[in-house]
């Protein structure tokens, strides 16, 4: 699996991006610890980064909940980032006033992804009760990276080691251990033990 940590170059790390801030009452408020995140590293289409984890932060003083979603603003250069290419863990949180929790954000490119430049954004966005669940203001972290042209055959590759990568240490335990047992079998078959009782 590539670990874009190594790679990734976080300017303004403690600054945060506060987008609708009017939208959300007084006593509610959200904040990141990000504020942008730009990967060196030329992303491979059918390659899983893990991406540096975000710290959703309760500002407010109140009880709130967040939806962690990907978006962008009009005018921004580059594609901009597709949301199924992002997943979150949790992807949804509540905290308690002055409470941070931290989400990892992961990114699964597609082995058909468009080579080229992508921008968009991080965004942990308030969930308001009501009439349904209602996302009011929030706080983004704008991500960069570029994805290389790859052929087909070298994405799917890609995507295998990306997924053996990222079952460790199963890849490698399981066949270690069916190795012993194969090897245990050998052993048994080529030598007889027999155990004798003796008055």
């Amino acid at each position: 699996m590539g670990n874009v940590r190594a790679a990734a170059v976080i300017v303004a790390s403690v600054a945060s991006l506060l987008v609708g801030v009017g939208a959300a009452s007084a006593d509610r408020g959200v904040a990141l610890d990000l504020g942008r995140l730009d990967v060196a590293q030329t992303l491979t289409p059918g390659g899983g980064y893990r991406l540096p984890p975000l710290g959703v932060r309760n500002p407010g003083d109140e009880v709130t909940s967040y939806r962690l979603v990907v978006s962008h603003f009009e005018g921004q250069p580059g594609k901009p980032i597709p949301a199924r290419w992002v997943r979150f863990e949790p992807n949804q949180l509540t905290l308690k006033p002055g409470r941070t929790k931290k989400v990892q954000a992961r990114l699964s490119l597609p082995t058909g992804a468009d080579p080229g430049d992508y921008a968009g954004l991080l965004a942990a966005q308030i969930v308001t009760t009501g009439k349904g669940a209602q996302v009011g203001a929030g706080a983004a972290a704008k991500v960069t990276f570029s994805v290389e042209s790859a052929t087909l055959l070298g994405a799917w590759w890609y995507r295998i080691h990306t997924y053996l990568s990222d079952q460790q240490p199963w890849t490698w335990l399981l066949p270690s251990l069916l190795a012993m047992a194969l090897l245990a079998r050998q052993v048994g078959s080529r030598f007889a033990f027999r155990v004798e009782r003796r008055a």
